[in-house]
């Protein structure tokens, strides 16, 4: 079991396989089994092999009592009891869902183990089984009481709900899911726990970049702790949080050089978190150098194109949506609107197989929307109105939550579609508001964009305030460290 441990650690996962084998047929009891099982699963899940990883953890599961099918469950009716959830624990105040007596039960302690990691390794590859396994971890912490993994059941239940917008009721639990870890004294899971409510709830309500040190200390705890997934999962949520929010580029360049190396040398180079620091790699760099056209996707980056046909192979969607998005957003920045275009229509086939898919706090439907308005501009199609509508509707919603990261997105979708309106002087007023606004918080590179577009609306009206846009929008795209643009 040790041995096993240690190999997965050290990323031998051929030889976790080997000693798995070895004490699976030799234990005398199934508790004996148990712990390599959970190595075993972790080590196919670096590599990558879920369904594998999922077909060993269901067995494990109904050996331990729990109710569960290799069959997907029925969506309506998880979500039907994922709310049924939620008012239960609205219903309950912190105090008391802290106070709950200690779970006893050693087979549901064991299957609260396996919850947890099958729900990492769902939610990367086989999306149908995670909310599952997330409420089947928070009813059994409501029927047999807390144990360590409780606090990771309701981190991971805050994480569900803002697939439905909750964003209030998650962050109140994910909050809770910290206290919890407090009270267990769940170090082990420190790390999983920060990913999930710093890197991905925490922000619907507070600026990004209040998340980032937290993100850093779960990356640390991570490697202290040895569960190196978890490290290297809040290590690509850092790196990806501090691109959203606009951090300067030689610095993220820097992280992600620095980051990436610890991948190699722990053979986590593959999956969403390899895919991260890759694309985002390639992003900067281009961006830090002086380029007059997209590389990302546009066919010129081996690499990347090497990283999408393996991604493809693996049937890895997380990786394939986050590389087109990142596409996206270099080809937006660059003007190549049509490229831009087909990046969201690749990306968004590709969501098709997911149930939950990523937002980064208003990020993506922003630059869908401003692509959706580009393509209305040149065709007057339209249907680019209706999405570009579609994304500014996300936008208000997300606002009421949130402002610190989405009110300049809002208002810079407002101006340009009262711009595409010729509604000149609404969209004059919109257009200085979105600048101020992301000024005021900090977000640099959508200053940068918002100027550049106030620019070349006034050049499009004759308005001798174009010159003072575009010269703002330069020392913007300067100081971000775009010397591309």
């Amino acid at each position: 079991n040790y041995y096993a441990e240690a190999e997965y650690c050290n990323g031998l996962f051929y030889e976790v396989g080997h000693a798995a084998d070895v004490v699976i047929e030799r234990a005398k009891s199934f508790e004996n089994k148990c712990h390599v099982y959970f190595t075993l699963i972790k080590s196919l899940g670096a590599q990558y092999k879920i369904q594998d990883a999922i077909c060993i953890g269901f067995n494990v599961l109904t050996q331990l009592g729990v109710e569960c099918s290799s069959s997907p469950p029925d969506r309506n009716a998880m979500v039907k009891e994922a709310m049924e959830i939620k008012m239960t624990l609205t219903q309950l105040t912190d105090a008391e869902i802290l106070n709950f007596r200690e779970m006893k039960d050693n087979d549901v302690t064991t299957a609260m183990k396996f919850l947890q990691i099958l729900c990492v390794y769902g939610y990367l590859a086989k999306q149908q089984y995670v909310l599952f396994f997330i409420i089947t971890m928070v009813k059994l912490t409501l029927r047999h009481g807390i144990c360590k993994e409780s606090c990771l059941g309701m981190s991971s239940f805050s994480f569900a709900l803002c697939q439905f917008y909750d964003f209030e009721a998650a962050d109140r639990i994910g909050r809770l899911s910290v206290l919890l870890l407090e009270k267990c004294k769940a170090e082990e899971y420190r790390s999983y726990i920060y990913l999930l409510y710093y890197g991905n709830v925490r922000c619907w309500n507070v600026h990004v970049e209040q998340s980032l040190e937290k993100l850093l200390h779960g990356y640390h705890v991570g490697m202290q702790t040895g569960t190196i997934e978890n490290a290297m999962n809040n290590a690509s949520c850092f790196v990806m949080s501090s691109f959203v929010c606009g951090q300067n580029l030689v610095e993220l360049k820097r992280e992600i050089d620095w980051f990436r190396k610890k991948m190699i040398e722990y053979k986590r180079t593959i999956a969403h978190v390899g895919s991260v620091i890759l694309t985002l790699g390639v992003f900067v760099s281009n961006m830090l150098i002086s380029n007059d056209c997209p590389s990302l996707i546009g066919g010129q980056n081996i690499e990347i194109k090497r990283f999408l046909e393996q991604a493809t192979e693996k049937n890895d969607t997380i990786a394939i949506c986050h590389a087109y998005m990142v596409g996206c957003i270099e080809a937006y920045i660059f003007g190549e609107y049509e490229l831009a275009l087909n990046m969201i229509m690749k990306r968004q086939e590709a969501e098709k197989a997911l149930t939950r898919k990523s937002l980064y706090f208003g990020m993506v439907d922003f630059y869908d929307g401003l692509v959706y308005l580009a393509m209305a501009r040149k065709s007057n199609d339209i249907k680019w109105k209706l999405e570009a509508g579609r994304a500014l509707s996300k936008l208000e919603l997300f606002v009421k939550t949130g402002k610190d990261n989405c009110e300049h997105k809002l208002l810079l979708l407002q101006a340009e579609t009262n711009s595409l309106m010729e509604e000149n002087d609404d969209a004059f007023s919109y257009y200085e508001s979105a600048i101020i606004v992301a000024g005021k918080n900090g977000y640099i590179h959508e200053q940068a964009i918002a100027n550049e577009r106030a620019g070349d609306f006034s050049l499009q009206k004759g308005d001798p305030r174009a010159s003072g846009y575009y010269g703002n929008a330069n020392i913007l795209y300067l100081q971000w460290g775009a010397q591309c643009k």
